[in-house]
């Protein structure tokens, strides 16, 4: 159907007759029949709220559960000390034989065999 058809069908309907009043009043009747015809908000469903706090609380506790087994900061503090231990200790050797590596003439390959 093409719009030269709908067109004649539509123009060919009756229109009941109505007085003038009727449709001078028709817009606001409409008006007032759509504001008392406003949908009520449907409440969300609890479930999702429940699911959602639950999910929530679990991936929490597993949170905790991991800081305090495993101790990231205690163990981060731990592996510090030991390196900054290691450091100290190399620094005591390389100040001990410092004094090698200033009288080796022969160059750096007899001063490492000599420290071993």
């Amino acid at each position: 159907m093409n719009d030269f058809d709908l067109e004649s069908k539509l123009k060919g309907v009756c229109v009941p007759e109505r007085p003038e009043e009727y449709w001078n009043d028709f817009p606001s009747r409409i008006r007032v029949q759509l504001r008392r015809e406003q949908p009520q908000m449907a409440p969300r469903p609890a479930w999702r709220t429940r699911l959602m706090w639950a999910s929530n609380f679990a991936l929490t506790t597993a949170v905790l559960f991991i800081c305090i087994q495993y101790h990231p900061l205690r163990s981060t503090t731990t592996a510090i000390i030991k390196q900054e231990r290691c450091f100290h200790a190399q620094l005591a050797r390389l100040d001990g034989g410092l004094h090698r590596l200033m009288l080796n003439t022969d160059g750096m390959g007899y001063l490492l065999m000599d420290a071993n």
